[in-house]
């Protein structure tokens, strides 16, 4: 062969090669050697729990189901949901894939003849299906020292009396919903 042919064959190879025009027979599966791969052997090489392959990634639908065992979930999708408040009257909410449950934490203060209300730092979507609620520091009743109820509640907050009647008093309360 002259120098110009075999230029010519280097030529058309490295043409191929640029185009992503490569023949050649593609490894078996779970081939891990450094053989030549197509673009198709590549994509049926299916990720595993102990197997490295492709994956397909989860839509955030996928993700709240959690039903499909064959999709990857990012961490962004993980934390679509999950709120977070960390201040005296504060929240932490968790994502629909979770439940959509919801932890309240606050302080109230009475006011006169010992009625307060409380509004939640975000309204429960669904339901509240606990919410409790003591008087703290300040309080005093010879009947029932150190009580608060509440008297009416809804996804927002409600209203409380204070046992012993007095204004100012710091009532503590911690809600749970959905």
């Amino acid at each position: 062969m002259s120098l110009a042919s075999n230029l010519a064959a280097l030529a058309r190879l490295l043409t191929a090669a640029a185009s992503g025009i490569v023949n050649g027979k593609a490894p078996a599966a779970g081939d891990s050697s450094s053989a030549l791969i197509t673009s198709a052997w590549f994509k049926g090489e299916q990720a595993a729990e102990a197997t490295q392959g492709t994956a397909k990634v989860a839509t955030q639908a996928q993700t709240t189901a959690g039903t499909d065992d064959a999709t990857i979930v990012t961490p962004k999708k993980l934390r679509a949901g999950f709120a977070v408040s960390l201040a005296v009257n504060g929240y932490i909410a968790f994502p629909t894939w979770l439940g959509g449950l919801i932890i309240q934490w606050g302080m109230g203060t009475s006011g006169s003849g010992g009625g307060g209300s409380v509004t939640f730092p975000v309204t429960f979507p669904t339901a509240v299906l606990q919410f409790l609620i003591n008087a703290g520091a300040g309080a005093s009743s010879s009947s029932s020292p150190w009580a608060a109820v509440y008297s009416a509640l809804n996804k927002s907050g409600g209203t409380f009396y204070e046992a012993s009647g007095s204004a100012g008093v710091a009532c503590p309360w911690i809600a749970i919903g959905y």
